[in-house]
């Protein structure tokens, strides 16, 4: 039987074996590229209300400051915020075609000497390129 396929049928379905859905993988929750993207999407939201949270109780300047959306200027060490994500992610739902998945997991901003952890809910998509994009729900205090 194999001596009547041809081989591009046999090299195409070897393909089509090896590297599913254009040789990507589908998105998890808890990938490296996840978590990185998760990072800078928080990063970059200059108004983020965890990292404003923390730098306004951080009591290692002696006394609570609020943070000021309005300075450009390029805060000091102390109130820069460092932020890190839990350890483990939980898979919420997935979609039929496997490629966006919501994810939900921990994550903290230190300002100074104070912490502050909430729990976040995103969405990861993956494009038919492989490139992934992240959208973090917004925070609810």
């Amino acid at each position: 039987m194999l001596r009547s396929l041809s081989p591009a049928v046999i090299v195409a379905g070897a393909t089509l074996f090896l590297f599913p859905a254009a040789g990507f993988a589908a998105p998890t929750c808890d990938s490296i590229e996840t978590r990185k993207a998760v990072l800078d999407f928080i990063a970059s939201d200059g108004s983020n209300r965890l990292a404003n949270f923390a730098a306004k109780n951080n009591s290692a300047s002696g006394k609570p400051k609020t943070a000021s959306k309005s300075s450009k200027s390029k805060k000091p060490e102390s109130e820069t915020p460092f932020y890190e994500l839990g350890q483990r992610f939980v898979t919420t739902g997935t979609t039929k075609d496997k490629l966006t998945v919501k994810c939900s997991g921990a994550l903290s901003a230190s300002v100074g000497d104070t912490k502050a952890t909430k729990e976040i809910e995103f969405t990861v998509q993956q494009a038919k390129d492989g490139t992934l994009s992240v959208s973090v729900e917004p925070f609810q205090f």
